[in-house]
C-alpha cells in the first residue's frame, strides 16, 4: 500500500482497511490512493503483466502502482497494433516504460520508444514555482547520474531512445512523425499542454493518450488545461479511478 496520510490518522486508516479486507476477502485492492472492493482484479492474475511489473518495481511506492501500470500495459498492448511509435513525456527513473518494454518484448517490435525528460526536475521555463516545490524533490541532485541510470535500464532495447532536455525544445533532437502511444506525466500544466500542442496531431487514429495526473486533486491545473485542450479538438478524457486520464484519438 502507499498513501499520503497524516501520521495522526494513519493508525485509524490502516484499521479501516483491515476491516474492509475482512468483508471482501480476495477481491479487495488498496494502494496508490485507491481503495476498491468487490472487484475481480484480473490483472493481478495475468502472468505476463505480473512478471513484467514484479521484476521492475523495487520499493513500496512502486509496488503500490500495479493498477496504474496495468492501465499503461493495456494501452500499450492496444497501441502496438496501431501505426506509429511510442512516446513518454516525463520519465524520471523509467519505471512505467521499463514495465512496458518487458511486457511487450519491445525490442522485437518495429516501433521506436521515445523517452523525454530533463532528468533534473521541472524547469523554470515551463512550470510554476508551486509545481517545482511539489515535484522536484523526487529528482536526484545529480541529473547526469539519473540519465546514466535510465540509459542503462533501456540498454538492451535498441529501439528505445532516451532524449534529455526541456519539452518541447527537446523534440527537435529526435521525435516521431506518427504516434500510437503517448504517455504524459510532467506534473506541470504548461509543460503538458506544450507537449500536446506539438504531438497531438501526430497521434494516429486509434492511438491512445494517457495522462498520469489527470484525476489527482493536487494537479487540478493540469486537469482544467487538458479538458480545455481536448474539448477544443472534440475529444473527451475518460477519468479513471487510478488518477489517470485516457483519450482514444479519432
Amino acid at each position: 500500500m502507499f498513501y499520503w496520510i497524516p501520521t495522526d490518522k494513519l493508525q485509524k486508516f490502516e484499521q479501516a482497511l483491515k476491516d474492509i479486507a475482512e468483508v471482501y476477502p480476495g477481491c479487495f485492492f488498496a494502494g496508490d490512493m485507491l481503495v476498491a472492493m468487490g472487484k475481480n482484479l484480473t490483472f493481478l492474475t495475468d502472468p505476463r503483466f505480473m512478471e513484467s511489473f514484479s521484476s521492475t518495481a523495487i520499493n513500496d511506492h512502486e509496488k503500490s502502482l500495479a493498477w496504474r501500470l496495468h492501465v499503461l500495459a493495456w494501452a500499450a498492448d492496444h497501441a502496438a497494433h496501431v501505426p506509429g511509435d511510442f512516446v513518454e513525456c516525463g520519465v524520471l527513473r523509467g519505471l512505467s516504460s521499463a514495465v512496458l518494454c518487458k511486457y511487450l518484448d519491445f525490442a522485437k517490435l518495429s516501433k521506436t520508444f521515445y523517452l523525454y525528460d530533463t532528468f533534473a526536475g521541472l524547469p523554470e521555463e515551463t512550470s510554476t514555482e508551486e509545481e517545482r516545490k511539489l515535484w522536484n524533490p523526487g529528482y536526484t541532485d545529480d541529473p547526469s547520474k539519473l540519465l546514466a541510470e535510465v540509459r542503462k535500464t533501456f540498454a538492451e532495447y535498441p529501439n528505445v531512445k532516451v532524449v534529455p532536455g526541456i519539452v518541447p525544445a527537446s523534440f527537435e533532437q529526435e521525435s516521431p512523425r506518427a504516434i500510437s502511444y503517448l504517455h504524459i506525466d510532467m506534473n506541470s500544466a504548461r509543460a503538458e499542454i506544450l507537449a500536446l500542442e506539438h504531438l497531438f496531431d501526430r497521434v494516429s487514429p486509434g492511438g491512445l493518450i494517457v495522462f498520469d495526473d489527470f484525476g489527482w486533486v493536487c494537479n487540478r491545473d493540469q486537469t482544467r488545461a487538458e479538458l480545455k485542450f481536448m474539448r477544443e479538438r472534440n475529444h473527451a478524457i475518460l477519468e479513471l479511478p487510478t488518477g489517470q486520464g485516457l483519450v482514444l484519438k479519432r
